[in-house]
This record gives C-alpha cells, sequence and structure tokens, in this order.
C-alpha cells in the first residue's frame, strides 16, 4: 500500500512538474550538481572519477556529457530503455563521439530502484540517484524522459542540447549528437 502511494506521489510530482516545468535550455550553463550512486570500478575509469563519492559534475572527465534524465516509474523511460542501451552502444563505438560520455539521473529514484531498473532492463551505464528530486528541481524539473547534452567549456559544462521526451530512434539520435560536435 506505501508503495502505490509512493509510485502515485512521484506520478503526480511529474504531471504537475510537466505542466509548469520549466527545464534548462540550450545555451546556459548546468549547474555543478552533486552526484551519488553505487558506481562500478569500470564505470568510474569511464567518468574518471576518484573514491566512491559523493562527487560533482565538473568532476568528470569529458568534453561533451550526455545526461539522461528519467524514472523507473516513467512508461516512456521503460519503453525506450532498450533503444538508449543500443544508443549507449553506438556512441561507444563512434569515433566521431569518443569524447562524448553518458550518464543517467534518476529522478525520485532510490539505490534499490535504480538496481531493479539496471537489471530489468539490461542497463550498463553510469546511474546517479536523485530520490528527494532535489536535482530535479535545479535543473528545472524536465519531465522524464529528457536529455542534456553538455559541452565542457574549462571546467564549466554548458547546455548545447535540451531534449524532451523520448527520441525517435538511436541511428537518428547519434547522428543529431554528432550534429552538435
Amino acid at each position: 500500500m506505501h508503495k502505490i502511494i509512493f509510485v502515485l506521489i512521484i506520478l503526480s510530482l511529474f504531471v504537475s512538474s510537466a505542466a509548469y516545468a520549466a527545464p534548462l535550455q540550450s545555451g546556459t550553463n548546468f549547474p555543478d550538481i552533486r552526484l551519488e550512486g553505487k558506481l562500478t570500478g569500470e564505470q568510474k575509469k569511464y567518468l574518471d572519477l576518484k573514491g566512491d563519492g559523493p562527487w560533482k559534475i565538473s568532476d568528470i572527465e569529458a568534453d561533451y556529457l550526455i545526461i539522461e534524465v528519467y524514472s523507473m516509474y516513467c512508461p516512456h523511460c521503460q519503453r525506450e530503455a532498450p533503444a538508449v542501451n543500443s544508443f549507449c552502444n553506438l556512441l561507444s563505438k563512434s569515433k566521431e563521439c569518443a569524447e562524448v560520455k553518458f550518464i543517467g539521473l534518476a529522478a525520485g529514484n532510490t539505490e534499490f530502484e535504480i538496481d531493479f531498473f539496471k537489471e530489468k532492463f539490461g542497463v550498463e551505464f553510469p546511474i546517479f540517484a536523485d530520490p528527494e528530486l532535489e536535482i530535479h528541481d535545479e535543473i528545472g524539473q524536465p519531465g522524464t524522459p529528457h536529455f542534456f547534452m553538455l559541452k565542457n567549456e574549462d571546467g564549466n559544462f554548458k547546455i548545447i542540447l535540451s531534449h524532451e521526451g523520448p527520441f525517435e530512434s538511436a541511428d537518428k539520435f547519434i547522428e543529431l549528437i554528432k550534429d552538435k560536435l
């Protein structure tokens, strides 16, 4: 019963935030958000993160960073999870995108829920938790899924793409990303 109430609260937050949402847009700086999560050694190496966190987004070594804001309770996010995995696979194999890294931000999800999502959908990219929606508020309460592409400019990440909703296909999204490089 508590789980159902929790899910209804989360859904109402997303529905209400969608009506008044003002996610950060291209051309603005992305805040240096605090990142917490259970990362594997390989994921920390991928992002060049040291220790066990928490980290800041400015700790990530990347020329470009793509962030998927999702929730495990979002049906669009669940439906799109295989396409996001395909996109990450294309991204990792693309020589043009060698300096682009990808992370997930789990809006309103705990580590337990992240683990469930990762196992159910075979997700391998690093995901950071935002169980209290503090980061979600800081980035303008975007609906889920939402993709931000950031460019590192001397240690500050600037938004060069703010994409609401699911992408059409992994192939088309990687072409959009390449156009932004």
